[in-house]
């Protein structure tokens, strides 16, 4: 039986001199089909596998050609359920971004069901499904011959991606989808769907648009974390495999900085491999149209991460709300929403523990910079760095009023016009502002005493020596008498232990309606 396109794309990679073995996957998969959780949608960041997992799952389970060959000892061979379904089903694969790329928005969806109708028209040449949807015609040649099918789409998420905007065109989308897989028409045709993206599925108003899907995200990767990038011990097969004279060390500072609980730390697989191939570390996942979604979707969303960038790519982390569950970037009307969506993107990691973001390492530092500077982001605005620095001397100088005054002329340009007034963005803002000044490293949302402030500010010990340390608490439409009372009702200066008699507490309340502060500030 002659190999399909389906096949062939799978055993080219197969042939690669680097090779990692990722076909458990379909042991899950395999044990999934024709039940309920049948349907899966596995986002992840652009090159961390996504289109290699998919061509592995569509080359076993189609039944055009013979993929025996190209599995063989890889880990499938040997599970119970690889016989049962190795090239046993009907298997239509469409790439989202492949059929809808080269065509105007306005024929995408036509464009999808053409592929769609196409393969019904190409495998079942007696059954007429002309004139039909690709639903109705899915149901007819099931009723006709039997025929069951398995879906793989990759890019699910591609229009979404490139055309935020267009809601109308992205809820036409998600009807073709539902139509497809929600169905009691189609439903019995439906042997399994597996989807790559890099966001997860976007819900309808009524929550039920696309519901049957089981989800597998970088915030939740579930029961297919290793199959996110690679594990530690595979970047080490693949510097044995490469004989690359690249350390792991120098693979960890540009490529790691992922990490799934259940299996350690995470490296972008696509540059560990173009590194050791190259035996030199450089950006090697420069994805320009998944970057300029990404950035198109932030800004026609109007959210302003400004000074969160600036703390972002000085090293520093940023402390989120920590989500329950996010899917839809059409909707970024906070930064909170715009951090965990560069988090879907992979520009940044996610610790669930402390429920902060930071950036992961080396190459994404380098991609992080590019992308927001389109966005204008990244950059304090001209004269912060001397705002701060004099915020900083009317604190050492117990000069209130200065330090309002100065509060006053650069948190609402900062921070912007959408999100001045939340008390999230108030802590960034003035982290943003601290970490130029030499003599202080600004930590936000540090646990001391019996909760955790807002900022903590210790001297450096190349230009900050002999200083005292700061301890500031913020408040939003309240007072400032309310957040230094905070500072020592829950005795955050107890935790500065070698800097008793040397600690200033501050606290500041904004007003966002007048755009004002108020300062108290007092000796611990």
């Amino acid at each position: 039986m002659q190999s399909s396109l389906l096949i062939t794309s799978f055993a080219d990679q197969r042939c690669d001199p680097i090779f990692i073995d990722k076909t458990g996957m379909l042991s899950y998969l395999n044990e999934a089909i024709d039940r309920k959780e049948r349907f899966h949608c596995v986002t992840m960041p652009s090159r961390f596998g996504k289109t290699y997992i998919a061509d592995m799952v569509a080359a076993y389970y189609t039944n055009e050609g013979d993929s025996r060959e190209a599995f063989k000892g890889l880990s499938i061979e040997s599970d119970p359920s690889f016989e049962k379904h190795l090239n046993k089903h009907n298997v239509i694969k469409l790439d989202i971004g492949g059929i809808c790329a080269f065509v105007p928005k306005e024929k995408a969806i036509e464009s999808i069901c053409g592929n769609i109708l196409g393969y019904l028209c190409d495998h079942f040449p007696l059954t007429d499904v002309s004139g039909l949807l690709p639903a109705q015609a899915i149901a007819r040649v099931n009723a006709k011959v039997g025929a069951t099918f398995v879906f793989v789409i990759d890019e699910w998420d591609y229009l979404l991606r490139n055309h935020p905007e267009d809601t109308a065109l992205f809820d036409s989308y998600i009807g073709l989808l539902r139509s497809l897989f929600k169905s009691s028409h189609t439903i019995s045709a439906i042997d399994l769907v597996y989807m790559t993206g890099i966001f997860p599925i976007k819900r309808s108003s009524d929550m039920s648009g696309l519901n049957v899907f089981e989800e597998y995200t970088m915030l939740q990767p579930r029961g297919l974390a290793e199959y996110y990038g690679f594990s530690e011990a595979e970047v080490l097969e693949v510097m044995r495999q490469s004989g690359t004279s690249l350390t792991l060390a120098e693979l960890k500072e540009w490529y790691d900085g992922y990490f799934f609980p259940s299996i350690g730390k995470v490296y972008c697989p696509n540059s560990v491999v173009k590194a050791c191939k190259r035996n030199s570390c450089d950006s090697y996942s420069a994805d320009t149209m998944a970057n300029t979604a990404i950035t198109n979707s932030l800004r026609n969303n109007r959210i302003s991460l400004s000074a969160e960038s600036a703390v972002l790519l000085e090293g520093g982390e940023i402390t989120i709300k920590r989500p329950k569950t996010f899917n839809d970037i059409s909707n970024l009307d906070t930064p909170d929403k715009g951090l965990i969506a560069l988090v879907h993107s992979g520009f940044l990691l996610f610790d669930r523990e402390r429920s902060t973001v930071r950036i992961p390492n080396k190459e994404v530092m380098a991609k992080f910079a590019k992308a927001v500077k389109s966005l204008g982001w990244g950059q304090l605005p001209q004269g912060a760095a001397a705002y701060g620095a004099r915020l900083v001397d009317a604190i050492l100088e117990g000069d209130s009023e200065k330090a309002k005054s100065i509060l006053d002329g650069i948190h609402y340009p900062l921070a912007g016009p959408f999100h001045h007034g939340s008390e999230d963005n108030f802590a960034v803002c003035m982290r943003a502002l601290i970490f130029p000044d030499p003599r202080y490293a600004a930590l936000s949302e540090t646990y001391m005493g019996y909760g955790r402030a807002d900022l903590v500010c210790l001297p450096t010990p190349e230009k900050g020596k002999g200083l005292p340390a700061i301890v500031i608490e913020l408040k939003v439409d309240r007072s400032a008498l309310a957040a230094i009372s905070q500072i020592k009702d829950r005795a955050y200066s107890s935790s500065l232990v070698g800097y008793e008699g040397n600690i200033i507490e501050v606290g500041i309340d904004y007003d966002p309606n007048n755009k004002s502060h108020e300062v108290e500030i007092d000796r611990a």
